[in-house]
C-alpha cells in the first residue's frame, strides 16, 4: 500500500517550536530517537500521541517483518512482541516547527534522547 502524502495548506502552518514538540511528546509517553541521517522518530503505544503527530504532518514507518493487519486506529500500528500492545513508528523530522532550530537539532540537545543507527537491532540510549 503506497503512503499518502499530505499537500500543504496555509492552515498547516507551524504552531509550536521543535523543543516544544519534543517536550509534548516525552509529556505524552513518545520514545524519541535521533538518528544520524537527520531523521527523528518517536516509538509509542499511545493512538492518540500517534494520531496526532499525524495529524501535525508526521509520516508512519513499519518496521521489516511487522504484521500489518493490526485493525486498530490510526492504521500503521504493529507489535513488537506476539501479545504486546500495539506500537507506532513515526517520523517526526517532516512536521513544521517555529524557529530556526529543527527537530533533529533540538533532539541532539535532548541528553537521554537516544542515537539510532541503520541496522541496530534495537534503539538505544
Amino acid at each position: 500500500m503506497a503512503a499518502v502524502k499530505r499537500i500543504p495548506s496555509p492552515a498547516d502552518a507551524p504552531s509550536m517550536t521543535a523543543k516544544t514538540l519534543l517536550r509534548r511528546i516525552r509529556r505524552d509517553g513518545g520514545r524519541i530517537y535521533r538518528m544520524r541521517e537527520n531523521h527523528v522518530f518517536v516509538l509509542t503505544d499511545s493512538s492518540e500521541l500517534a494520531q496526532w503527530l499525524l495529524s501535525l504532518g508526521a509520516i508512519n514507518y513499519l518496521p521489516r517483518g511487522a504484521e500489518i493487519s493490526l485493525q486498530v486506529s490510526p492504521l500503521g500500528a504493529f507489535r513488537m512482541a506476539k501479545d504486546s500492545r500495539p506500537q507506532w513508528d513515526i517520523y517526526v523530522h517532516p512536521i513544521p516547527v517555529l524557529g530556526e532550530t529543527t527537530v533533529w537539532e533540538a533532539a541532539g540537545e535532548i541528553s537521554d534522547v537516544g542515537l539510532y543507527e541503520i541496522g541496530d537491532e534495537e534503539p538505544t540510549v
